[in-house]
């Protein structure tokens, strides 16, 4: 029988993408998870400044695996910004655990920082988990030096580090790592329950797109997140006035551009705003579509492409979404060029004429299940045998 490890993870709060993933380092491999979350983040209904609304999921965060919440102090509570998680009782959780070793998410907030302290000062291995990818050639140099000296060392003293995929680990050989200490787990989403909500979808696209005036004939390409500048969702409106009305957009989300694309659906017969959608109904419309689009110009990884595919879309991603080299190969779907319209119109009716092709579908679900939360705990469990027994 094998010895299971007791494994500390540090993130700011409950995050959909990755509670499966406790729960199955849980139930399925030889790690004991013990979650410490540093704020109560999205637990309740909370404001989320990206769907410039407050949002509450509709699925179970915190059952299944081992889990609690460190006391915050910060005024400003928030788990996206610098100051917004500070937790002084977090060393004193950290040693009352019993780890083996402590997996950190990312280094934006003074408590990461304070994890990091804690294990280096009680000798506890860390693994270092996070989004970044190799520094872009027009970083300024002061910035560029600034980041090296304060990265390169947490990287460098780091008992692992753990790519979620081929740029991540570009960064971390860049910032010092050595490559027997850089370990795949892919960043990943519960592919089971997105391919069955993908089927139900699918067999419920006729009535869907009839319930919203829309033939059900036509390809459909969708857009699903944070309507933000930086997702550029005005990109697929236009590419797709070269194409309609021949294709249906629909639009999923919410934020401050929600009134424009409102008004812009509103002159295009073709085009509907269904606003935020939650998580037991967006595998559905991903199983409507035919195709699924992400066009932003900036973007870490873009886990909604791995969410669309395991539901059974054929994706088309900007060049600045992390996720293309690994996920977005040529068999399965496009890349294009960051606000390139014209490829982006290209890539589109490419997709409409391989949507049914169900080998292609079929190589997309496969790629995201190859990339799922099986692959990424094999990842964790195998770092933490390497660190603990060294």
């Amino acid at each position: 029988m094998s010895i299971r490890r007791r494994l500390g993870i540090v993130v700011t709060h409950p995050i959909q993408y990755q509670v499966p993933l406790y729960r199955h380092l849980a139930e399925a491999t030889s790690i004991e998870p013990h979650v410490f979350y540093l704020t109560d983040h999205g637990v309740s209904a909370s404001y989320d400044p990206g769907f410039a609304q407050r949002i509450h999921y509709d699925i179970s965060l915190l059952d299944g695996y081992e889990h609690e919440f460190v006391a915050n102090w910060s005024p400003w509570a928030s788990p996206s910004t610098p100051w917004g998680a500070c937790n002084p009782t977090l060393p004193r959780a950290i040693r009352h655990a019993s780890l083996d070793a402590l997996l950190v998410h990312g280094w934006h907030n003074v408590s990461t920082w304070l994890a990091y302290a804690t294990a280096m000062a009680g000798r506890i291995p860390y693994l270092l988990r996070g989004e970044a990818r190799p520094d872009p050639h027009d970083l300024p140099p002061v910035k560029g030096a600034f980041k090296h000296a304060l990265l390169r060392p947490l990287v460098r003293h780091a008992a692992a580090c753990l790519a979620i995929g081929s740029e991540n680990r570009k960064f971390y050989t860049a910032y010092g790592a050595a490559p027997e200490r850089i370990f795949h787990a892919p960043y990943s989403v519960d592919t089971n329950r997105f391919e069955t909500a993908g089927n139900i979808g699918r067999m419920q696209r006729a009535e869907r797109l009839a319930a919203l005036g829309l033939n059900a004939a036509h390809p459909v390409v969708l857009f699903a997140a944070k309507l933000q500048p930086w997702k550029r969702p005005f990109d697929v409106v236009r590419a797709l006035d070269l194409l309609a009305p021949s294709v249906i957009l629909i639009v999923i989300g919410d934020g401050p551009l929600r009134s424009e694309l409102e008004q812009a659906a509103a002159q295009r017969p073709w085009m509907r705003v269904l606003g935020f959608v939650n998580q037991t109904e967006i595998g559905e419309w991903y199983g409507v579509a035919d195709l699924f689009v992400l066009p932003s110009d900036h973007e870490p990884w873009g886990l909604a492409v791995n969410e669309a595919m395991a539901a059974g879309a054929l994706p088309i991603v900007s060049d600045a979404v992390g996720c293309a080299p690994d996920l977005v190969t040529p068999e399965i779907g496009w890349v294009y060029e960051t606000g390139n319209l014209d490829e982006l119109a290209c890539a589109i009716r490419a997709g409409t004429q391989c949507i049914n092709a169900p080998e292609r579908r079929a190589a997309a679900r496969r790629r995201s299940h190859d990339w799922g939360i099986a692959a990424t705990a094999a990842g964790i469990e195998q770092a933490v045998r390497a660190v603990v027994n060294q």
